[in-house]
């Protein structure tokens, strides 16, 4: 994983420029992943690969199991596309998947062996909508 970060951290946005496209029709025929453009072509994106986005601007960073994707959309798009029950808005510039968290803090998140920030602001949802064993019967 942290080859492909830092393979893409290095190649910058032109490695694998292009735009999602977003549809709002409830008729969608794939209703467990979307299409991005990558190289040319479409690429499908299961929702249950990605690992995490990172907005910047008018580019969103798609971090997924195997790839790392970057993607001429604003982060709110996909906010609106992935399904609530499994990605989290955990910074103003990031989103993961909630099932892919494996330690949280205050300042940031581990998803694999990455760390991914927490904004002050969205810390509190975020512990909110965990189980926590050993709080000392305070909440």
């Amino acid at each position: 994983m942290k080859e492909l970060v830092k393979d893409y951290q290095k190649n910058g946005n032109g490695s694998s420029n292009g735009n999602g496209a977003f549809n709002d029709n409830g008729n969608l025929l794939i209703k467990n992943a979307l299409f991005v453009r990558d190289k040319g072509s479409l690429a499908k994106v299961k929702f249950s690969d990605i690992l995490w986005l990172k907005g910047d601007g008018n580019y969103t960073t798609l971090v997924t199991r195997t790839k790392v994707y970057s993607l001429r959309n604003i982060l709110k798009e996909f906010e609106a596309v992935l399904p609530e029950v499994d990605f989290i808005r955990i910074h103003k510039s990031y989103i993961v998947r909630v099932d892919e968290i494996n330690t949280i803090s205050p300042k940031e998140v581990t998803i694999v062996d990455e760390k991914v920030p927490v904004g002050r602001t969205y810390y509190q949802k975020l512990i909110n909508g965990i189980n926590k064993l050993g709080s000392g019967g305070q909440e």
